[in-house]
């Protein structure tokens, strides 16, 4: 009989693809390709390298600025399809492998983080991606699923248990079903045994438009600059069969920042959530700590590129975000979507997210040290490449979010 399970990231990678940035620049300072050319350099040596292009503008663009870094674009598979949207964790394909060696892709309904319905075309178009990302690796097999979800809520450890966001998976996205039935469904397209469920995701995460958020003042003057609106990839990962990663903020942290107060009330309940859950082998998880950011705030002018992303829902919500107030005027101050947990696994590396910059607080370059030393504890076998993704974390996602891996027949 032939017995299909997921693969913990951590295990033996085949490839990765990253959906390169159709605009080379967030803002006027802050460049997206750059980012992209350090994931690969990081990833290079570890895996098949695959790139997706929005169209042969932007194929061309990443093949010049890669060559000038001195990478190899004749190592890189090159694809090209027309997604505005640079996070394919979330709708790329999300592979399985079975008994026999064979593997599978699990395909889920998609409405872009609940933001659009599935008939809007945006969502049409990206569910398509995790097909064509399949195939472009010579995977046809496919394990359906009626639930909409992304990748970024998925979490495995590679022995049937699964970690998501319960308010994610069944009020944000299938609010017609219950939670019994949306982890019926998880459980027979994944074969799990167990689902870990974390109350919310973290306070950063949650639908852009909601409304302002605390300023660096804490007063509420700021907003998300996007959001994946709920997934775990933000706060806690599996590093390993029996290891847990969890997002946590200090009470001194709490007392001093309205954002980490309230961060630190989701993450709190999700990690007592983490401590009390058991192995495969009835064991407890060894959960990790791992600090979250320093809040950094950006401000957007409509010449910026992630100006233009966060103000396309401006005429469809006529100007009202859902707490009642207008869109704000420019410039929009916003908090990128900063995380140490959305790293990646691949192979031998760990590629890490960092934020110090010369002439920014020193508290922020001690978070990054923090941080860098937490993933050596984590990985001590493991290359760890730390990169700045300010840039992309401006759309709403990271390195992990940027980046969906194809695991190797076993």
């Amino acid at each position: 009989m032939e017995i299909y399970r997921t693969v913990g990231e951590f295990e033996k990678q085949e490839s990765v693809m990253i959906i390169w940035p159709p605009s080379a620049y967030a803002t006027s300072n802050l460049n997206n390709d750059i980012v992209s050319v350090q994931i690969v350099q990081a990833l290079i040596e570890e895996v098949r390298v695959i790139i997706c292009c929005f169209d042969m503008d932007v194929q061309n663009r990443a093949q010049k600025v890669l060559t000038n870094e001195g990478i190899d674009t004749n190592l890189i598979k090159f694809v090209i399809f027309p997604s505005s949207i640079v996070y394919p964790r979330d709708f790329g394909a999300e592979i399985m492998i079975s008994n026999k060696g064979n593997r599978a892709r699990a395909d889920f309904h998609f409405d872009m983080y609940g933001y659009y319905s599935e008939e809007d075309e945006l969502s049409k178009l990206l569910y398509g991606f995790s097909k064509f990302h399949a195939e472009s690796v010579g995977i046809k097999n496919t394990r359906y699923c009626n639930l909409i979800s992304e990748g970024g809520d998925h979490e495995f450890n590679g022995r049937n248990i699964m970690m998501a966001i319960q308010e994610t998976e069944v009020d944000k996205r299938n609010p017609n079903k219950t939670i019994a039935e949306v982890e019926k469904e998880l459980k027979e397209v994944f074969n799990l045994d167990q689902i870990i469920w974390l109350p919310q995701c973290s306070y950063d995460d949650e639908y852009s438009y909601c409304g302002p958020i605390p300023s660096s003042d804490n007063a509420f003057n700021s907003f998300r600059s996007a959001s994946a609106n709920g997934h775990i990839d933000e706060i806690c990962r599996f590093v390993s069969q029996d290891t847990i990663l969890m997002a946590s903020v200090s009470d001194e942290e709490a007392l001093n920042s309205k954002l980490h107060a309230l961060n630190k009330e989701r993450l709190d309940k999700g990690f007592e959530v983490v401590k009390a859950a058991k192995n495969f082998d009835g064991k407890p998880f060894k959960v990790l700590k791992m600090p979250v950011p320093e809040p950094i705030y950006v401000d957007l002018y409509p010449k910026d590129d992630a100006y233009n992303h966060w103000s396309e829902a401006k005429e469809d919500m006529n100007g009202i975000l859902l707490n009642g107030t207008p869109f704000p005027d420019d410039p929009i101050n916003v908090l990128p979507a900063l995380s140490y947990c959305n790293f990646l696994i691949a192979n031998n590396v760990v590629i890490a997210q960092k934020y110090y910059e010369e002439g920014m607080s020193e508290l922020i370059k001690e978070k990054d040290e923090k941080a860098l030393n937490v993933l050596k504890t984590a990985f001590p076998n493991h290359r760890i490449v730390q990169v700045n993704t300010l840039a992309l974390n401006l759309y709403g996602g990271g390195i992990h979010c940027h980046t969906r891996n194809i695991p190797a027949t076993q």
